[in-house]
């Protein structure tokens, strides 16, 4: 639903603004640099999250979903990517069928230009071994839009 997608997209950036403001109480220098934990999770209930605290506060969530909610036809729609042709934006689909839904790298980089726009920046980054969600990190710092540099653990 719409609406609860917005009320958890208020809450998120209010806790976003609760950090920000705690780190500038804390005296840190750059109080918009955070450490947070980040995993691609796939049918998963949430309850990991960001680690700045111990409530691990939940700053930034990515759902993707392939299945269309309106539309029993598994055909793809080749111009939209839909699964069919008559699916509009109130289709729970939101990604095409050919796209992979472990993409973390994406589902990552999305986050963390969400992040971005409540001017909070990567500082440590703890992700699974295998993740590819630091590399989305490190991205973003390379090609300027984040000027902190992550380190992963």
């Amino acid at each position: 639903m719409k609406q609860i997608e917005q009320i958890n997209k208020q809450d998120m950036k209010r806790r976003r603004n609760d950090i920000i403001e705690i780190n500038k109480l804390r005296g840190k220098e750059n109080p918009h640099a955070i450490s947070v934990q980040m995993d691609g999770m796939y049918n998963n209930p949430l309850y990991s999250a960001e680690n700045e605290t111990s409530k691990h506060n939940i700053l930034a969530l990515n759902i993707k979903n392939k299945l269309c909610s309106k539309h029993s036809s598994l055909g793809v729609d080749n111009d939209s990517g839909r699964l069919h042709e008559d699916c509009t934006d109130e289709c729970s689909a939101n990604i095409p069928m050919v796209k992979s839904i472990g993409d973390e790298y994406t589902w990552a980089r999305e986050c963390l230009l969400d992040l971005k726009e409540d001017a909070i920046e990567i500082e440590h980054l703890v992700t699974d071994a295998d993740s590819s969600a630091y590399k989305a990190a490190l991205d973003l710092h390379n090609e300027g839009i984040n000027n902190v540099e992550p380190k992963t653990f």
